[in-house]
């Protein structure tokens, strides 16, 4: 079938594409870039060019989809958070997917997409770690969980048209030249690694394998809908992350970063590193969704073989 993908040239989009092509499916990404895109995608998807709020040409290629799935949005890793880069964080996840559920909401029923399966993050949850969260723990109060909570808001208006929608809050991603590893990797390679802050912060992560598998048995699950925790079932403190990421890579992990230097630094960005999300998959365990890599240990050992 044809899966649209919006924002599908990134990390988890390009993982995707290939595992669709993989599956028969047939995949068409829109981008603002197509022809830089098109550069960083397998053989055999189809790029189109996009320019949200508008509806354009692109929005046709809804019509007849079996799926869209929505990945836009800006990085939040970019350093600093001013006001304006929040301004931006906000409108290039908003954006896309009003203009997803308006093009969506254009179409007449019998060619409407059944499912739209819409990005989201596991920071909703930061800070409610007394046991791990669920998909029905209430969200938290920060910037980033305020801003997850609209993105979904902004999502679960094509339910109103009849689309099966599924909010895939992602956890960190274990995967090669992943960004936020690649950060988290800099100092152990300059022999420099080890806890950040007190190290008792929690840290959810999921496999790239496991994130693109969660992702496309969500799009073809009849029965999976709403909050959907793409995350590994075996969240660390940061101290046993580092501890194990160490240990991948044979590099020491005992040099501790204090906080007050990564809120001097970085300030209120500097939730990334010191805030605390401890998630579990509860509604892919319930269902029966097999984790390829559901351990650290294994997940890091798949990651540094891959980079070879």
């Amino acid at each position: 079938m044809k899966v649209v993908l919006a924002g599908g040239s990134g990390l988890i989009g390009r993982a995707l594409c290939s595992a669709l092509l993989q599956l028969g499916h047939q995949p068409v990404v829109l981008s603002r870039s197509p022809g830089d895109a098109l550069r960083r995608l397998p053989p055999g998807t189809r790029c189109l060019e996009w320019d949200p709020p508008r509806l354009d040409a692109w929005t046709s290629e809804l019509a007849g989809a079996g799926a869209v799935i929505n990945l836009a949005g800006a990085s939040v890793g970019v350093w600093p958070w001013t006001q304006r880069r929040k301004r931006l964080l906000r409108a290039s996840r908003l954006e896309p997917t009003r203009a997803l559920v308006s093009a969506i909401a254009s179409i007449p029923d019998s060619d409407r997409p059944r499912a739209l399966v819409s990005s989201s993050g596991t920071d909703l949850y930061e800070g409610r770690d007394a046991e791990a969260a669920t998909e029905d723990t209430p969200p938290a109060s920060t910037f980033l969980a305020r801003l997850c909570v609209d993105w979904e808001a902004t999502a679960m208006a094509a339910a109103q048209h009849d689309v099966r929608v599924v909010l895939a809050r992602t956890s960190l991603v274990v995967a090669p030249n992943a960004p936020s590893l690649r950060l988290l990797a800099l100092p152990f390679r300059l022999f420099a690694g080890g806890p950040i802050g007190s190290g008792r912060q929690w840290m959810s992560w999921i496999d790239i394998e496991d994130a693109v598998g969660m992702i496309v048995w969500a799009m073809t699950s009849d029965t999976i809908a709403g909050p959907l925790n793409v995350s590994a079932p075996d969240p660390r403190q940061q101290a046993e992350f580092a501890k194990a990421l160490g240990t991948a890579m044979h590099r020491p992990s005992w040099l501790r970063t204090p906080a007050w230097a990564i809120r001097l630094v970085l300030q209120d960005q500097a939730t990334l590193a010191l805030g605390s999300r401890r998630v579990s998959p509860a509604k892919a365990l319930a269902a029966g969704f097999e984790f390829r890599y559901p351990r650290l240990e294994d997940s890091l050992t798949h990651l540094m073989r891959s980079e070879g």
